[in-house]
């Protein structure tokens, strides 16, 4: 079965299954807060209606003798085994006014959502009797689908295919994340990500949403990170229209009831008081507290009931109004990427996405930019060993580098280039040696991609060692191979040789490449069309594009020895923290 995805809001990205396809929607509406001081951004009062919305157009790629449904963006490069077929529209809006007075009070959402629920069960009902067509559909591919296990155990994957095909899943990515925190107000990107699943203007019912997942099979979750908030749900394809609706209204008119500031600080603080134990968590915390002073990185990304409950009470801050005040300012249309997978028409999931997200507002404020806050880590606290005594039983030896940010360089991916030949097992490198000597069990060199890891104003580049007691006991020895190692690498230079070995394996693991879940493909899609041009949303991430010996590998190397040498020294030294 073909699969189509949708990419919305600031951009939206389509992708279904019955029949294929997949969207992307860049949005440029702009609403002015009414009666607000110039340069500064109101937020709405609880019960204010949406903007006013018009002009949507849509780009539809061509195609000769196909139905417009059918149509294939053919600027989208996509692996030769994916089903999906992709599409890129554009969805435009024009200035909206948020005004006083409300068009759908709180009566009117809950007389909607009741009888929203009643044809809900009218569904249910219809579920449990002979069904419809569509239904009648589905059971003769799951007969099918029995029939095919029967024959081949291949079929197992089958299976599963069809079974993910009958869910539909969205992903939302928000350029905004704890960087734009507040300095008197740490955490706040990660409690707004939780306060907008507080019930809606539409569906004031807390926590409705996760309910109705629930219900129909369905599940949801959220993320902030430093630059980026990513929201993502599935739920059974028969439930995705209304499910796309009930949660686009965190996006649009979200209720955060100031009754419900407390019990969501609580949750917050929980995530906090779990994650505590983490040793990565840990060293994160350390990481951050490395950076120069002033830098987003150095903040207390994650929110906790000190510094969003007792201390805003004490210095008399007003938790609820600044949260609404960044929801106004951040969740704006333009900020925003959407992907959405499901088995319709692209034609009706296009159509869906235009008639929802179509009222989400538009500020026109420009994006926040850290781009110019390089070299957060060039500190003296940085080049130094520290000792972290770990929760779990095990003997780990990290050591970072931070390099100016590689996002520009993603079609040479010179980090991906020196952690391959770093997490080389074979004869010569320094796996192979360590476990001759005992020393270690295994080695990872790379940079996990996560917005902490990389972002605009860094990249990092780990090397984690796994010691053995008796490597605890030769760390320093351990470290100087690996800084040997480095040194080689410098003196070689890159080897288009083994660039194009790496790039050829990469190729060939996005030729052959298996469909994953809708909900964690959105996901990614959603994350990428904030990253890579339309044509790379699909290979941005994974393909190894052109060897450029004059672009990173050499300088990278080069960054890396200059402060690996006064690093070595403090090892040497025993200069530690």
């Amino acid at each position: 079965m073909l699969m189509r995805v949708l990419d919305v809001v600031r951009s939206f990205f389509l992708s279904g299954t019955v029949t294929p396809d997949s969207v992307k929607m860049p949005q440029t509406n702009k609403s002015v807060s009414g009666g607000s001081v110039p340069g500064q951004v109101s937020a709405p009062d609880q019960g204010e209606p949406p903007p006013a919305s018009v002009d949507v157009k849509a780009q539809v790629a061509a195609g000769d003798g196909v139905a417009a449904e059918d149509k294939d963006d053919t600027e989208i490069i996509k692996s030769p085994s994916d089903p999906k077929k992709y599409r890129s529209p554009h969805l435009r809006f024009q200035r909206g006014r948020w005004e006083g007075g409300s068009e759908n009070g709180e009566d009117k959402g809950e007389s909607e959502d009741g009888a929203e629920e009643e044809e809900e069960e009218a569904e249910d009902e219809g579920d449990s009797g002979e069904g419809s067509e569509e239904d009648e559909e589905e059971n003769e591919e799951e007969e099918q689908d029995s029939d095919f296990d029967e024959l081949d155990e291949e079929n197992v994957g089958k299976k599963k295919r069809g079974s993910s095909e009958k869910q539909a899943a969205a992903a939302l990515c928000i350029s905004v994340g704890s960087f734009s925190d507040p300095d008197d107000l740490p955490g706040l990107a990660h409690f707004l990500e939780h306060m907008v699943f507080m019930g809606s203007e539409k569906y004031p019912a807390e926590n409705g949403f996760d309910a109705f997942l629930k219900k129909h099979g369905g599940s949801d979750n959220a993320s902030t990170d430093c630059e980026r908030t990513i929201f993502q749900f599935d739920v059974q394809r028969k439930y995705f229209r209304e499910a796309l609706d009930r949660w686009a209204q965190f996006f649009i008119c979200p209720l955060m009831i100031e009754d419900a500031i407390d019990r969501e600080v609580e949750a917050v603080d929980s995530e906090y008081q779990l994650a505590r134990p983490s040793d990565s968590h840990r060293k994160e915390m350390l990481f951050g507290s490395l950076a120069k002073p002033g830098h987003p990185m150095s903040k207390f990304c994650w929110g906790n009931a000190q510094t969003l409950k007792h201390e805003p009470r004490e210095k008399q801050i007003n938790t609820y109004q600044r949260l609404r005040d960044f929801w106004r300012r951040y969740y704006s249309a333009h900020y925003m990427t959407l992907a959405v997978q499901s088995k319709e028409t692209l034609d009706t999931l296009e159509q869906w996405v235009r008639e929802i997200f179509i009222k989400v507002p538009n500020n026109g404020e420009p994006q926040a930019d850290f781009s110019h806050l390089l070299q957060p880590f060039d500190t003296p606290a940085f080049n130094k060993l520290y000792r972290v005594v770990p929760v779990r039983k095990v003997h780990a030896l990290t050591i970072s580098w931070a390099v100016p940010p590689q996002g520009k360089h993603y079609r040479v991916k010179p980090l991906h280039y020196i952690s391959w030949l770093i997490g080389h097992e074979g004869t010569g490198s320094i796996l192979s040696l360590l476990r001759k000597k005992c020393w270690a069990l295994a080695l990872f060199g790379g940079n996990s991609e996560t917005g902490f890891d990389q972002n605009t104003t860094y990249s990092i580049f780990s090397i984690s060692i796994t010691l053995t007691d008796q490597g605890y006991q030769n760390f320093y020895q351990v470290v100087d191979f690996v800084f040997q190692y480095l040194k080689m690498l410098q003196t070689l230079g890159p080897q288009q040789r083994i660039y194009e070995e790496i790039q050829k394996i990469e190729a060939n693991e996005f030729h052959y490449q298996e469909q994953t879940d809708p909900i964690e493909f959105v996901e990614n899609i959603c994350e990428n069309m904030q990253l890579f041009p339309k044509e790379d949303f699909l290979t941005g991430d994974q393909l190894m594009f052109e060897y450029d010996p004059q672009t990173d590998p050499i300088e990278f190397v080069s960054n890396i020895l200059y402060h690996a040498a006064a690093l070595k020294e403090d090892f040497l030294t025993g200069t530690s923290s």
